[in-house]
């Protein structure tokens, strides 16, 4: 990869034909009326000091002007990069997921000396489909606005942006002659979208009203204009081959079966080499135009995880789409997963180079780019992190730094970077470290790097606090090299009940990397010194997940115990266990009422506040609640174990899903104390049902509920059990 200019080079003069931004103002108003007036931005400016600098780079410096402080940077973007720079080391004021908003005073800190930096990464790409659906599937335009603040502070500029796509999809199916009310069994919910736009499945959760897709239309084309307002190119879904599954008989077109997902029966699969193939992908790039316009990037992943290949001529299969893709737009770049077999060597491998890019996916734990590879291709080195949206400290902030800088030094064809969870808002140090490492020259200092972080968080440096960083930094931060597990450690009250749980998923791969000992004692600083903090969300925050992990993790050394009582027939043993690790359920449960991160009912509300319509709200409330538990119907989430996968600690779930599951299982094993536990009650027929309920649940803690006196209390008696 072509190196950039180094970070921290001296800006000594500042030419005076920069331009104003008003993009980035309208940002900063965001954040907080009049806050354009107090900050000065300037794009465009050629710094005449620094040798190589050009307007539209991506760059930003840190300087003063006229008593206050100056942003100039090379484009909008940069600007966007510089002020959050700006915000958390000179002003303390960190903005994240749930706090995107800040009161700053009318006199804020000047730089004393011009700091500047440069990106070692030309793309710095946002967002996995599972997203989509695992976060945002409720969204609405308020939140997306936040968010696209957020990428734009944290210097993203492709975003998968693929809201809106089943409005896509209808018109090019009408145009096919497909009937309408088929298309409502084709189309998935906004609870699984994702899935079907990875060719995995059809209509689950659906069916999609008149209203919803209109909706989501107009929500996208409100996200897309945002983006490339602030210098972003939106990645869109692009056309890969996927037809209905009946496509043959409802439209003469001869298709192929690719099997089943989990149980659900995937779309067909057109040949690219078929005569229809070019005329349909034409039809959907015309309507994609027609509704949000034309793009560079666009995603697709054929034969996602293990859609079938049979039959098919993978090379022309490769070189078809990418015609078709071409077509549409002749300088467009096709975005594919690097993920299990994709993308398939023999399909990419005759494709010119600079038309692919390559997302390796898992860089972070098991990278693909110094393995098979990518046939020479452009590749973004990237950060998966998060499982269905598991809730967990967990993180790799020892070796994501090393091992991003050692792709910078030994690949040629490394274009930047990726943050491809599948869920967000949870783990904000580990976003803030990977979002900076492309404006850094070197791997930072690991703990002056948790230092600086711990300070800019809570606008205060607090070597109290520091502490407690530096314990988590270096526990459950420090995921090391060789663990492959997915995501956080998961929580056990999270699991399906058995007598010995290790995971909540079926796909964990959970390896024990770091000891509760230290993060007791990070979340018993973290509580003893709140009451300095009080009304510091970011800090409250931080001291209830803390104190949630801890509550987790004693569930596990709890499950242990019971685990070994049912192993050696001691009934009583297991008794006094079992009912220790149900009141570690109702103390985590009481816990994270405290702060609205935390609750059911943000959720659920986020779904309901959609629409005003009873059946369809009625819809969206079964989307949000079955995709968190059962996954799926019985098949999908019993034989191909989808239930939990995106398994939440959340106050609400806690109390009245996971617990009186757990409680059903210890009633039962205790009175059948003899009886083989295969033989225990249908889990699924018990679990099912609760996504069909509708009785609602706050999101908003009580008023008279107080966070610090509640977790400090909880985490005293957590330890003592």
């Amino acid at each position: 990869m072509k190196k950039l200019m180094t970070a921290g080079l001296c800006l000594v003069a500042v030419s005076a034909w920069g331009r104003t931004a008003p993009a980035v103002d309208s940002l900063l108003e965001r954040i907080d009326k009049g806050l354009s007036q107090k900050i000065l931005v300037e794009v465009d400016s050629a710094p005449t000091a620094v040798k190589g600098r050009t307007p539209g780079g991506d760059w930003f410096c840190l300087g003063e002007k006229d008593g206050r402080p100056l942003v100039t940077a090379g484009n909008d973007l940069s600007a966007a990069v510089g002020i959050n720079h700006y915000l958390k080391y000179y002003a303390g004021v960190h903005l994240c997921w749930g706090n995107m908003h800040a009161t700053m005073g009318d006199s804020l800190p000047v730089p004393q000396a011009t700091e500047c930096h440069n990106s070692t990464a030309d793309l710095r790409y946002y967002l996995n489909y599972c997203t989509h659906s695992y976060s945002m599937a409720f969204w609405d335009w308020d939140r997306w606005q936040e968010e696209i603040d957020w990428m734009a502070l944290h210097g993203i500029n492709m975003p998968l942006a693929v809201t809106g796509t089943e409005a896509v999809w209808r018109n090019v199916l009408l145009r096919l002659g497909y009937p309408a009310d088929k298309i409502d069994e084709y189309v998935a919910g906004p609870g699984f979208q994702a899935w079907w736009l990875m060719n995995n499945l059809e209509g689950w959760g659906g069916p999609i009203t008149p209203a919803h897709y209109e909706r989501q239309k107009l929500l996208q084309q409100k996200i897309v204009a945002r983006m490339r307002s602030l210098g972003m190119e939106p990645v869109f879904a692009g056309y890969a081959g996927m037809l209905p599954h009946d496509a043959a008989e409802t439209l003469g077109i001869n298709v192929q079966d690719p099997g089943e997902w989990f149980g659900y029966k995937r779309p067909a699969f057109l040949q690219p080499e078929s005569k229809d193939f070019a005329r349909i992908a034409a039809i959907y790039y015309d309507e994609l135009n027609k509704l949000y316009g034309v793009t560079r990037y666009y995603s697709m992943d054929p034969f996602h995880e293990g859609g079938s290949t049979k039959g098919v001529d993978l090379a022309r299969a490769g070189k078809a789409i990418m015609e078709a893709m071409k077509a549409n737009n002749p300088d467009a770049v096709w975005v594919i997963q690097a993920w299990r077999k994709n993308p398939r060597l023999e399909m990419i491998g005759a494709l010119d180079k600079g038309d692919l890019l390559v997302l390796d996916l898992h860089a972070e734990t098991e990278p693909i780019w110094n393995g098979r590879g990518f046939a020479g291709h452009n590749w973004l080195w990237c950060m998966l992190h998060n499982f269905g949206g598991n809730i967990g400290l967990y993180g790799r902030l020892k070796t994501m730094g090393p091992d991003y800088h050692h792709a910078l030094a030994e690949s040629d064809d490394i274009r930047g970077i990726g943050l491809t969870m599948e869920g967000i808002e949870t783990n904000p140090v580990v976003y803030e470290y990977m979002s900076e490492l492309p404006w850094t020259d070197s791997v930072p200092d690991y703990g002056k790097w948790l230092e600086n972080y711990a300070a800019a968080r809570y606008g205060v440096r607090d070597e109290k606090v520091g502490r407690a960083w530096r314990l988590l930094g270096n526990s459950v931060y420090a995921c090391p090299a060789g663990n492959r597990q997915q995501g956080t450690a998961e929580s056990l009250f999270c699991a399906r009940p058995s007598d010995n749980p290790r995971q909540a998923s079926a796909w964990s791969k959970y390896t024990p990397y770091y000891h509760i000992v230290p993060l007791a004692a990070a979340a018993r600083i973290l509580t003893e010194n709140a009451d300095r903090y009080r009304g510091n969300a970011n800090y409250i925050y931080d001291m209830v997940d803390v104190v949630r992990q801890v509550t987790a993790d004693k569930g596990r050394e709890v499950a242990a115990r019971f685990a070994l009582a049912a192993k050696e027939g001691d009934k009583e043993a297991y008794r006094r266990e079992s009912q220790k690790f149900l009141e570690l359920i109702r103390l985590q449960d009481e816990l994270l009422g405290t702060v609205p991160d935390f609750r059911l009912g943000r959720w659920l509300d986020r779904a309901l506040s959609l629409s005003d319509d009873p059946a369809e709200r009625d819809n969206f409330n079964w989307n949000a609640r079955v995709q968190i538990t059962t996954w799926g119907n019985r098949q999908p989430s019993e034989r191909g174990k989808l239930h939990d996968y995106a398994h939440r600690e959340w106050q609400g779930l806690l109390a009245d899903y996971y617990l009186p599951r757990w409680q059903r299982w210890f009633d039962w094993r205790l009175a059948n104390w003899t009886a083989d536990p295969a033989t225990a009650p249908d889990a699924f027929d018990a679990e099912y049902p609760w996504s069909q309920q509708t009785n609602p649940y706050p999101s908003a803690p009580d008023p008279d509920a107080d966070p610090i006196a509640t977790a400090r209390r909880i985490l005293l008696r957590v330890l003592a059990l």
